[in-house]
């Protein structure tokens, strides 16, 4: 089951399962630290000297900046963007077509990504980033230069890009490579769901990528990179007119019998984040808290033989394998009623959640989730037949600890 399916199944959940608040129900879980994104380095060649801050000598001045008049913000002095085939930027040129690989490259003019996007300002993140727009215009269609900064696209640079004085992109990547990924909002909750950069974004599937390129023909891609505008105190400044940006552009030549093939490889970039993330984030071992859980003798709702058939029942519905389960400890009642503004009870909730381990048939991989146990008032101080719900606080564990 995909992780959509997943997120759906905890949509569907939700309005009962908030029913109470959950503080104190759950484990003290392993944070998962944000990872660093590591790009490959360009080799050093022969005619590079020691003390180059850029290994990579270009084989020509080739660029396409933005139309004169068009200024954007506040140009980088000596900031060049260029476009290439190859990840390090090498051998640039103005013109590609839809069958080709493409990166940028973004020249600071020996200023560091630190120093020129104004990085030492963002103190309150936990990884650096910058913004990085793309625009798609049609045939015909004439770039504005009020066509940029809009759009939610903070983009992560890692401590080790930060330093450089040159910054490589992905534009439209090989969809195994992703090297460039961005975010709706500079924060750890959202930068844990990154998305990736560049062309591939503009779609998400065959109509929408149709939509985008309707028809054969050269497309301009209008490439601006951009950061916030800080004073001398380190406070931003409002105003797009004063954001630090570098602008190009390059001719995009597409063919209708490439279009497929485009939205197969944005369906592989997408995959080659979420087995990363997967890679990632994977319990290599059991946790710890998993051998810390309550036993309840005395309630029989929980004993292993009515227990695990119910957890069985209620997971198959997505084609799910029971594989171990765990109820958390809690040394409170066993039981909460929960009531309307009349007085009169609606249900009854089991004060600790029950952790499952199971497995996901179609993709191999092994969960842990939580979920609930409620039972329905029934009237005259009873109860019905109890059921379970969720499945929250989703984590990858490798199958083969599991035992």
């Amino acid at each position: 089951m995909c992780r959509f399916s997943l997120l759906l199944i905890a949509t569907i959940a939700v309005a009962s399962f908030f029913a109470r608040s959950a503080a104190g129900q759950f484990p003290s879980l392993p944070k998962i630290d944000l990872p660093k994104v590591f790009k490959k380095e360009s080799p050093p060649t022969p005619n590079a000297t020691p003390n180059d801050p850029d290994p990579v000598k270009r084989t020509s001045d080739s660029s396409s900046p933005v139309p004169d008049g068009e200024v954007r913000g506040k140009p980088i002095q000596g900031a060049r963007i260029t476009f290439s085939n190859n990840p390090d930027g090498s051998n640039p040129k103005t013109s590609f077509g839809s069958s080709e690989f493409i990166y940028g490259r973004l020249d600071l003019g020996g200023k560091t990504v630190y120093e020129a996007f104004g990085l030492k300002n963002q103190t309150d993140v936990p990884i650096y980033y910058i913004h990085y727009d793309l625009k798609i215009y049609k045939p015909g269609e004439k770039p504005y230069a009020g066509n940029w900064g809009g759009s939610f696209n903070q983009t992560l640079v890692t401590k080790e890009d930060a330093k450089k004085t040159y910054w490589t992109f992905d534009v439209l990547p090989d969809p195994t490579k992703i090297s460039t990924m961005k975010s709706m909002l500079a924060d750890q909750k959202d930068f844990e769901r990154k998305s990736v950069a560049g062309i591939y974004t503009k779609w998400y599937n065959a109509d929408s990528a149709r939509s985008t390129f309707p028809q054969s023909g050269t497309y301009t891609i209008d490439v601006t990179i951009w950061g916030e505008a800080y004073d001398d105190w380190g406070k931003p400044i409002v105003g797009s007119d004063v954001k630090p940006t570098a602008s190009a552009m390059f001719a995009f030549q597409f063919s209708g019998t490439d279009g497929q093939m485009l939205v197969a490889n944005g369906e592989k970039a997408n995959k080659t984040l979420e087995s990363a993330k997967i890679a990632r984030e994977m319990h290599r071992t059991m946790p710890d808290w998993w051998f810390k859980g309550g036993t309840y003798p005395a309630e029989p709702k929980l004993s292993a033989a009515r227990l695990v058939p119910m957890i069985k029942g209620f997971i198959a519905q997505w084609n799910l394998t029971y594989l171990k389960h765990m109820i958390v400890k809690t040394d409170g009642p066993l039981w909460g009623i929960k009531k309307n503004d009349l007085g009169i009870p609606t249900f009854k909730d089991l004060s600790p959640y029950i952790y499952i381990i199971y497995k996901e048939p179609k993709e191999s991989l092994c969960n842990i989730g939580a979920v609930y146990m409620r039972q329905p008032y029934a009237g005259a101080g009873s109860y019905g037949e109890p059921f379970l719900g969720g499945i929250r606080d989703v984590e990858y564990i490798d199958c083969a600890v599991v035992k």
